[in-house]
Order: structure tokens, then sequence, then C-alpha cells
């Protein structure tokens, strides 16, 4: 009868990163905060589904109500948002209260625009 002797090693939490993205073949995009504040107050419709997703991100009990079919409605740089907007959760170094004051903008922004 053998018996295999297997070590356990600490693995840390950016190895673990590392490899999801190796496995999954993307890199968590970074958020542009001041772009997306911009096209917020551009208004229309790419800046309401913009605000919705950054909100429904940030905000786990704030439901999403767009389609996803309305990504079609987004030029590149409003995909582009969207994509680092769904990987806010996902970037290294980011901080809950960064998120928040970018939360109040935006809140700001679009109640501004509905006065």
């Amino acid at each position: 009868m053998s018996f295999q002797i297997q070590t356990q090693r600490r693995v840390s939490l950016n190895e673990i990163l590392k490899q999801q993205a190796v496995e999954r073949g993307l890199e968590p995009l970074v958020l542009e905060p001041e772009l997306l504040l911009a096209r917020v107050a551009k208004g229309g419709h790419s800046g309401q589904f913009l605000a919705d997703a950054f909100i429904s991100a940030y905000r786990s009990d704030q439901a999403f109500t767009h389609s996803l079919g309305e990504l079609t409605k987004l030029d590149a740089e409003g995909f582009r948002l969207f994509h680092q907007i769904l990987h806010i959760r996902h970037v290294q170094g980011w901080r809950d209260d960064t998120y928040y004051q970018i939360e109040q903008q935006i809140k700001s922004i679009t109640m501004e625009g509905r006065a």
C-alpha cells in the first residue's frame, strides 16, 4: 500500500485573481470616474443607463431595470464604461468610500436633471 503526502501551501488573493484572469481570459478594467461622471452629466439615454448601472453595481439592493439589449445604444466609450462598472468590485485598491463619493455625485447630477 502506498501513500502520498500532499503539502498545503497558502495562496494569496493576488495569486488567485491572477489565475482567474488567465482561466477566464480577462483582466478587470479600472473605472474612469471622471469620464463616467461626465457621461452622466451629459444626460440622455447613455448617461442614465450608466448612472443606473453604477448605482446597481455599488448597491446590491438597487435593481438594474434596463434591458441589456440597450447596450446596443451605447457608443464604444459608453460600452467600455459599462464594462468598467461591471468590474468595480474586482479591481484591487478601490475602497468603499471612493464608490460612495462617486454614487453621491451621480445622484446629485441625476437629481438636478429631474428638477
